[in-house]
């Protein structure tokens, strides 16, 4: 883990790529699945704005997205609203 300002930021990707910095992440104890979200260098970007790179892997699904801070903002928004709405369906 990295002290970073005052953050103890992760200290590896789980992909084990270089170039990225994890923010945060929840991984399984054998690295099999994992949710990760960093920024990523700007010489691996397609689109420049779009420094913030989110990975998820789990039994059936393998995903690397990238994002702007609005992108990132507005998917996390949409998922505290999910599970908003879940969590009054299932009670």
């Amino acid at each position: 883990m990295k002290n970073h300002g005052g953050f103890i930021l992760p200290d590896y990707c789980p992909r084990k790529k270089t170039g990225c910095q994890a923010y945060s992440q929840i991984v399984s104890t054998d690295l099999e699945s994992f949710f990760c979200c960093g920024e990523h260098s700007d010489k691996q970007r397609t689109v420049a704005e779009d420094k913030y790179r989110v990975c998820f892997k789990g039994e059936h699904d393998d995903s690397i997205a990238h994002y702007d801070r609005r992108d990132l903002i507005h998917h996390a928004s949409v998922l505290v609203g999910a599970l908003a709405i879940i969590e009054e369906l299932e009670t």
